[in-house]
């Protein structure tokens, strides 16, 4: 890669699906729900994410994160993380790990979340700055 290349000013629009803070934060819940789904072996009504409601979007976080966040505890306390599963909700169904899926839900809720809070700061709600969890963490009550 030559220095043009490797200084060239990067463009935050390089997906091809056309992201908005709302698009984003229903796939930010959307993901938990699909592999509670995957995990439950049941399907998953991608349709919900489609110009979804801001009270759609906390009724189905207060379902969603708190049994993704069971199955991750449950994968962890019982040391599962290497043991597989199947995903039968992609065509054609595919294995994967527990850990594989928690690392990848990590990946990508760490990617759409800073670009939700630099979008919300383009749009004039800076309070969240980088979006950075340790702020978080440092100003959650006891």
């Amino acid at each position: 890669m030559d220095d043009a290349a490797l200084d060239r000013q990067i463009e935050l629009s390089v997906d091809e699906d056309e992201q908005t803070i709302r698009s984003l934060l229903s796939r930010l819940v959307g993901q938990m729900g699909m592999w509670n789904a995957a995990l439950a072996n049941r399907e998953y009504d991608w349709s919900i994410e489609e110009h979804e409601s801001v009270t759609s979007l906390r009724r189905r976080l207060a379902a969603e994160d708190p049994a993704f966040m069971s199955a991750v505890r449950a994968a962890i306390e019982e040391e599962r993380l290497d043991d597989t599963f199947v995903d039968a909700l992609c065509e054609p169904a595919e294995v994967f790990t527990y850990g594989g899926m928690i690392a990848h839900v990590l990946t990508f809720a760490a990617h759409r979340r800073t670009l939700v809070a630099l979008a919300l700061k383009s749009a004039g709600e800076g309070g969240l700055g980088w979006g950075d969890p340790m702020r978080w963490v440092a100003q959650a009550p006891a």
